[in-house]
Protein backbone atom coordinates (compact mmCIF):
# COMPACT_ATOMS: atom_id res chain seq x y z
CA UNK A 1 0.00 0.00 0.00
CA UNK A 2 2.07 3.01 -1.27
CA UNK A 3 1.41 6.51 -0.34
CA UNK A 4 2.07 9.89 -2.15
CA UNK A 5 3.24 11.58 0.30
CA UNK A 6 6.47 10.10 0.28
CA UNK A 7 6.24 8.34 3.82
CA UNK A 8 6.29 5.03 2.36
CA UNK A 9 8.86 5.90 -0.24
CA UNK A 10 11.50 7.12 1.81
CA UNK A 11 14.36 5.02 1.76
CA UNK A 12 15.06 2.14 4.30
CA UNK A 13 18.15 2.50 4.98
CA UNK A 14 20.15 4.61 7.86
CA UNK A 15 22.09 6.54 5.24
CA UNK A 16 19.68 7.62 2.83
CA UNK A 17 19.52 11.13 1.97
CA UNK A 18 17.20 13.32 4.06
CA UNK A 19 15.65 15.50 1.27
CA UNK A 20 12.27 13.88 1.28
CA UNK A 21 12.48 13.46 4.98
CA UNK A 22 12.93 17.04 5.63
CA UNK A 23 10.35 17.98 3.69
CA UNK A 24 7.39 15.69 5.43
CA UNK A 25 8.44 17.15 8.59
CA UNK A 26 8.48 20.77 7.87
CA UNK A 27 5.28 20.21 5.70
CA UNK A 28 3.68 18.79 8.87
CA UNK A 29 5.40 21.48 11.06
CA UNK A 30 3.29 24.15 8.84
CA UNK A 31 0.25 22.36 9.05
CA UNK A 32 0.84 21.86 12.90
CA UNK A 33 1.42 26.01 13.01
CA UNK A 34 -1.53 26.70 11.14
CA UNK A 35 -3.87 24.58 13.07
CA UNK A 36 -2.89 26.34 16.40
CA UNK A 37 -3.35 29.72 14.35
CA UNK A 38 -6.77 28.38 13.74
CA UNK A 39 -7.46 27.05 17.00
CA UNK A 40 -6.94 30.09 18.52
CA UNK A 41 -9.23 32.28 16.09
CA UNK A 42 -12.40 30.79 16.22
CA UNK A 43 -13.47 31.89 19.07
CA UNK A 44 -13.14 35.02 18.44
CA UNK A 45 -14.76 34.37 15.05
CA UNK A 46 -17.52 32.64 16.65
CA UNK A 47 -18.00 34.65 20.00
CA UNK A 48 -17.77 38.10 17.89
CA UNK A 49 -21.52 36.57 16.13
CA UNK A 50 -22.38 33.98 18.05
CA UNK A 51 -26.21 35.76 18.88
CA UNK A 52 -26.56 35.71 14.83
CA UNK A 53 -25.42 32.65 13.95
CA UNK A 54 -27.44 31.12 16.59
CA UNK A 55 -27.51 26.93 17.21
CA UNK A 56 -26.22 26.49 13.50
CA UNK A 57 -23.03 28.60 14.85
CA UNK A 58 -22.19 26.94 17.50
CA UNK A 59 -22.81 23.36 15.98
CA UNK A 60 -20.41 24.84 13.20
CA UNK A 61 -18.02 26.36 15.42
CA UNK A 62 -17.64 23.07 18.12
CA UNK A 63 -17.52 20.85 15.26
CA UNK A 64 -14.85 22.99 13.63
CA UNK A 65 -12.93 23.47 16.62
CA UNK A 66 -12.93 19.58 17.86
CA UNK A 67 -12.22 18.76 14.15
CA UNK A 68 -9.37 20.87 13.96
CA UNK A 69 -7.64 19.78 17.01
CA UNK A 70 -7.68 16.07 16.04
CA UNK A 71 -6.04 16.83 13.04
CA UNK A 72 -3.44 18.87 14.71
CA UNK A 73 -2.27 15.88 16.86
CA UNK A 74 -2.98 13.30 14.08
CA UNK A 75 -0.33 15.73 12.32
CA UNK A 76 2.14 14.08 14.76
CA UNK A 77 2.74 11.42 12.83
CA UNK A 78 4.64 13.09 10.07
CA UNK A 79 7.58 13.04 12.61
CA UNK A 80 7.63 10.05 13.55
CA UNK A 81 7.12 8.74 9.98
CA UNK A 82 10.48 9.02 9.04
CA UNK A 83 11.93 7.35 12.00
CA UNK A 84 9.70 4.69 11.69
CA UNK A 85 10.56 4.17 7.97
CA UNK A 86 13.89 3.80 8.71
CA UNK A 87 13.67 1.14 11.73
CA UNK A 88 10.39 0.04 10.91
CA UNK A 89 8.66 0.37 7.68
CA UNK A 90 6.24 -2.27 8.13
CA UNK A 91 4.75 -0.41 11.04
CA UNK A 92 3.55 2.48 9.25
CA UNK A 93 1.03 1.04 7.19
CA UNK A 94 -0.28 -1.20 10.07
CA UNK A 95 -0.28 2.27 11.72
CA UNK A 96 -2.51 3.55 9.23
CA UNK A 97 -5.36 0.21 9.56
CA UNK A 98 -5.38 0.13 13.30
CA UNK A 99 -9.07 0.25 14.20
CA UNK A 100 -8.42 3.37 16.87
CA UNK A 101 -6.46 5.38 14.29
CA UNK A 102 -8.67 4.67 11.61
CA UNK A 103 -11.72 5.89 14.22
CA UNK A 104 -9.80 9.16 15.59
CA UNK A 105 -8.71 9.85 12.08
CA UNK A 106 -12.53 9.49 11.06
CA UNK A 107 -13.66 11.62 13.83
CA UNK A 108 -11.14 14.30 12.82
CA UNK A 109 -12.06 14.57 9.05
CA UNK A 110 -15.96 14.57 9.74
CA UNK A 111 -15.31 17.38 12.73
CA UNK A 112 -13.23 19.18 10.15
CA UNK A 113 -15.27 19.11 7.43
CA UNK A 114 -18.59 18.73 8.36
CA UNK A 115 -17.80 22.10 10.98
CA UNK A 116 -16.55 24.44 8.62
CA UNK A 117 -18.74 23.79 6.13
CA UNK A 118 -21.84 24.77 8.87
CA UNK A 119 -19.91 27.48 10.34
CA UNK A 120 -18.79 28.38 6.81
CA UNK A 121 -22.95 28.79 6.16
CA UNK A 122 -23.58 30.39 9.42
CA UNK A 123 -21.13 33.24 8.55
CA UNK A 124 -22.53 33.19 5.33
CA UNK A 125 -26.14 33.83 6.85
CA UNK A 126 -25.15 36.59 9.33
CA UNK A 127 -24.71 39.25 7.89
CA UNK A 128 -21.99 40.18 10.12
CA UNK A 129 -18.58 38.96 8.33
CA UNK A 130 -19.20 39.17 3.96
CA UNK A 131 -21.04 36.39 2.62
CA UNK A 132 -18.37 35.28 0.36
CA UNK A 133 -15.88 34.48 3.88
CA UNK A 134 -18.49 31.93 4.84
CA UNK A 135 -18.85 30.21 1.49
CA UNK A 136 -14.81 30.28 1.32
CA UNK A 137 -14.47 28.57 4.79
CA UNK A 138 -17.47 26.19 3.26
CA UNK A 139 -15.38 25.42 0.44
CA UNK A 140 -12.12 25.54 1.09
CA UNK A 141 -12.78 23.07 4.44
CA UNK A 142 -13.60 20.12 2.13
CA UNK A 143 -11.48 20.75 -1.01
CA UNK A 144 -8.46 20.52 1.04
CA UNK A 145 -9.16 17.06 2.56
CA UNK A 146 -10.93 15.34 0.03
CA UNK A 147 -7.44 16.97 -2.46
CA UNK A 148 -5.50 15.45 0.38
CA UNK A 149 -7.13 12.46 0.95
CA UNK A 150 -7.18 11.49 -2.76
CA UNK A 151 -3.26 12.64 -3.48
CA UNK A 152 -2.25 10.48 0.01
CA UNK A 153 -3.90 7.61 -1.23
CA UNK A 154 -3.66 7.84 -5.08
CA UNK A 155 -2.42 10.84 -7.10
CA UNK A 156 0.42 13.28 -6.00
CA UNK A 157 -0.84 15.44 -8.57
CA UNK A 158 -3.92 16.36 -6.00
CA UNK A 159 -1.99 17.67 -3.48
CA UNK A 160 -2.96 21.29 -5.88
CA UNK A 161 -6.43 20.81 -5.22
CA UNK A 162 -5.74 20.12 -1.74
CA UNK A 163 -3.71 23.50 -1.70
CA UNK A 164 -6.31 25.47 -3.37
CA UNK A 165 -8.69 24.19 -0.60
CA UNK A 166 -6.50 25.65 1.99
CA UNK A 167 -6.00 28.96 0.62
CA UNK A 168 -9.75 29.31 0.32
CA UNK A 169 -10.68 28.09 3.83
CA UNK A 170 -7.49 30.52 5.08
CA UNK A 171 -8.69 33.33 2.82
CA UNK A 172 -12.59 32.60 4.32
CA UNK A 173 -10.75 32.71 8.21
CA UNK A 174 -8.39 36.21 6.85
CA UNK A 175 -11.16 37.63 5.94
CA UNK A 176 -13.10 37.25 8.63
CA UNK A 177 -10.27 37.82 10.75
CA UNK A 178 -9.40 41.27 9.55
CA UNK A 179 -13.15 42.21 9.16
CA UNK A 180 -12.97 41.86 13.13
CA UNK A 181 -9.69 43.78 13.28
CA UNK A 182 -11.00 46.87 11.21
CA UNK A 183 -14.08 47.05 12.87
CA UNK A 184 -13.31 46.40 16.95
CA UNK A 185 -16.82 46.63 17.67
CA UNK A 186 -18.20 43.36 16.59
Amino acid sequence: MGRGDGIASLPRDPGHHYETEVRLVSSHAVGVVSYVLVLLGLPALYGAESQRMGRLGLTGFLMAFAGTALLAISSMFGFLAPVLAAEAPSTIDEIGLYLPVVVFNGFAVVGFIAGFVILGMAVARSRVFARRSGILMAVGAPTHLVGAGIALLGSPAFWFVAILGSLALGSGLAWSGYRMWAKPEL
